[in-house]
């Protein structure tokens, strides 16, 4: 007698992804995956925009040496803008626009929210600038929460598994992940998208990567990452995704600090979930 597929199956994707890279572009440009088990991840760096100050006596030089001459010091918890990075220094724009060098070690990478609230897709407006994919654009995509939208918007299912993701984080004594809302509506659009077109990959025929999905929704990030699941259940999901390396990574990496949970019924094992993470320093 075959052996009956039990209904509890689960098909789970995981990407983590610190920027652009050319493993990100090839893991993106692959040919979806078909359902049934498959994993992945992808790691690499991403490109610095603004940095802050965490050295009180900081030098910022002419080049990008220790021996280079100072043009101008400067404290803890000033920002810069970025212009490149070159090897453990960021050449950074100073305000007469002329360029200086802060070594890396003195400083981190941060994002910093711009004063307007950013522009995303609603469900009467198309799909980002340049995607692709079957059927008609931007008719079922969900409607943008507001800029006061509160955990209290989420669903039962989506409160419950960004429960557990902090609880084992509090497990293993890292500090829990805020909710990021804007995060929470691109991860349920993510979640419908492989409903509507049948796909289960990280790389959707609609938005591209999920990196380049975050960008076009107005998401900021220095790094950033994805686990996608398909499951009868958001406890069974969970497990099986801490009980994959790459996934667990993600759910346990101490640089992200917000998390966004989309889960929408359908699809080939009753749910589809999909948990984005990033990492927003201030």
């Amino acid at each position: 007698m075959k052996r009956k597929m039990s209904i509890f199956s689960i098909c789970i994707l995981s990407l983590s992804l610190f920027g652009c890279s050319a493993t990100q572009n090839q893991t993106s440009q692959k040919k979806a995956q078909p359902i049934g088990g498959v994993e992945s991840s992808a790691y690499g760096t991403d490109n610095v925009q603004r940095i802050k100050i965490t050295d009180d006596n900081t030098n910022i030089r002419r080049g990008c040496s220790n021996d280079s001459a100072v043009v101008q010091k400067t404290s803890s918890g000033n920002y810069y803008d970025v212009v490149s990075k070159v090897q453990d220094w960021y050449a950074v724009k100073l305000p007469d626009n002329s360029i200086g060098f802060v070594p890396k070690e003195q400083s981190k990478a941060v994002v910093v929210d711009d004063k307007k609230p950013q522009s995303t897709p609603d469900n009467t407006q198309t799909a980002p600038q340049g995607s692709t994919g079957g059927g008609a654009q931007g008719t079922n995509l969900p409607k943008t929460p507001s800029a006061k939208t509160n955990s209290n918007t989420l669903s039962a299912s989506e409160q419950q598994m960004i429960k557990m993701v902090n609880d084992a984080r509090a497990q293993n004594n890292l500090p829990a992940l805020k909710i990021d809302t804007q995060l929470c509506n691109v991860a349920r659009i993510k979640a419908q998208d492989m409903i509507d077109n049948n796909y289960f990959s990280h790389s959707s025929p609609k938005y591209g990567s999920p990196f380049d999905m975050m960008k076009s929704f107005g998401v900021k990030y220095v790094a950033a990452g994805e686990n996608i699941a398909g499951n009868q259940s958001v406890q069974n999901a969970q497990n099986a995704l801490m009980n994959s390396p790459g996934h667990r990574k993600n759910i346990l990496n101490p640089d992200f600090t917000h998390i966004g949970i989309g889960i929408r019924q359908g699809g080939p094992y009753s749910n589809m979930f999909s948990q984005m993470f990033i990492s927003k320093p201030q």
